[in-house]
């Protein structure tokens, strides 16, 4: 017995070292890079003129700003029901908890790790398949994006003294919308088709392993099998205009912090902004992305060419950021803390749900009846 400890512990070591060594080493690129933002977001002001900012601020829109941050995640949870209704008929109301308690672990785990923890969720609560929820997230994903480059176009097209070049990148990003729904359309409505397709693309690409092409059309596949419903044009026109109505608000959002700082703007200045930090987010930052946020105000602002004074947009910025960090992480932890679930036990949940099987594999064993799996089988997101 004590060798077969040691063998074992010989084994585990190395894999723990080397998982904690890839965490920390992201972990401190992230804050690098935030550090880096909030530095170039402080060019042209001081912490006076910053501080002088705060004490002129208009405070009365936080309560507005607090409603229209509500509505945009009430709007997530009920597009998130529309998503699963075909296999799982969850209200809005059932899907606030695990959808806040995402972002949240956004906020306060590297690695945008957030997407894990409230799939995770769900599948614990309501027993729906691992795969059909991850689905349901990366199909959120396609709508965001559609929804945000489209808002993000009309604002460069509507905005006064836009360069040309900004002009032509909004006609570019317009047709890529366009290109992205007619992508959605195929994969929903000729799955075999869009399957067959994708595999012969991904085989033109050398260094993707066959082991992870099988993985990639496993999710593709599971997700067109448990959102059939998505078929209904009138279903996707409704999940659409959902996204369209969400992302409004976030620009809204964006829009009244910088006119609470007194920045002479119009609401199209908050559509690029929320096009911009749709974009920045991407990059590895520290939890909750801050430095990144002041950064895609501030390159916003200069794009659209706004002659203001710099302390105003980073104190907007801010406003804007904590507006949102705080309520979304505290009221995350909340419905955490109700669900017997402390913060140290989100790291477990990511690494759980990396654990898990693929998606044929996990749909059988739940048809089976079997109750959660734990096997060596790497999922699709150990490579989202």
């Amino acid at each position: 017995m004590p060798n077969r400890n040691a063998a074992i512990n010989r084994t585990l070591f190395p894999s723990l070292v080397q998982k904690f060594m890839k965490r920390a080493i992201g972990l401190i690129i992230g804050i690098v890079v935030s550090v880096i933002c909030f530095a170039y977001s402080m060019k042209g002001t001081s912490l006076a003129d910053l501080q002088a900012g705060f004490l002129q601020a208009n405070y009365l829109s936080l309560p507005l700003m607090l409603a229209m941050l509500f509505g945009f995640y009430w709007l997530k949870a009920m597009r998130w029901s529309w998503l699963l209704t075909p296999v799982s008929p969850l209200t809005a109301r059932q899907l606030f908890p695990p959808l806040l308690i995402g972002f949240a672990a956004n906020n306060i785990l590297p690695a945008h790790l957030g997407e894990f923890v409230r799939v995770f969720v769900v599948r614990k609560q309501h027993k729906v398949p691992f795969s059909t929820v991850f689905s349901t997230v990366v199909l959120e994903r396609i709508f965001d994006v559609v929804a945000i480059l489209g808002l993000f176009s009309v604002g460069l097209m509507f905005t006064n003294d836009l360069p040309d070049d900004y002009r032509k990148s909004a006609i570019f990003l317009a047709a890529g919308c366009v290109f992205v729904v007619v992508c959605v359309a195929f994969y929903l409505i000729w799955t075999d088709w869009f399957l067959s397709l994708t595999e012969t693309i991904i085989g033109w690409v050398p260094f993707i392993p066959a082991s992870l092409t099988g993985k990639i059309l496993d999710v593709l596949r599971a997700g067109a099998h448990g959102l059939a419903a998505l078929r209904s044009g009138r279903t996707v026109l409704l999940i659409m205009l959902n996204s369209i109505a969400q992302w409004l608000l976030n620009g809204l959002l964006a829009y009244t912090a910088l006119r609470a700082f007194h920045v002479p703007v119009t609401p199209t200045a908050g559509m690029i902004i929320t096009g911009v930090i749709a974009i920045g987010v991407t990059i590895p930052s520290s939890p909750g992305y801050f430095g990144v946020i002041q950064y895609c105000f501030a390159i916003s602002m200069a794009a659209q060419g706004h002659d203001v004074d710099p302390s105003r947009v980073l104190g907007a910025s801010l406003y804007f950021h904590i507006s949102m960090y705080i309520p979304v992480t505290v009221l995350g932890l909340h419905y955490l803390h109700s669900l017997g679930m402390r913060v140290a036990d989100l790291n477990k949940v990511v690494e759980d749900s990396a654990d898990q099987d693929s998606p044929d594999q996990t749909t059988n064993k739940e048809k089976a009846g079997e109750s959660s799996v734990v096997s060596e089988n790497v999922s699709p997101l150990d490579s989202p």
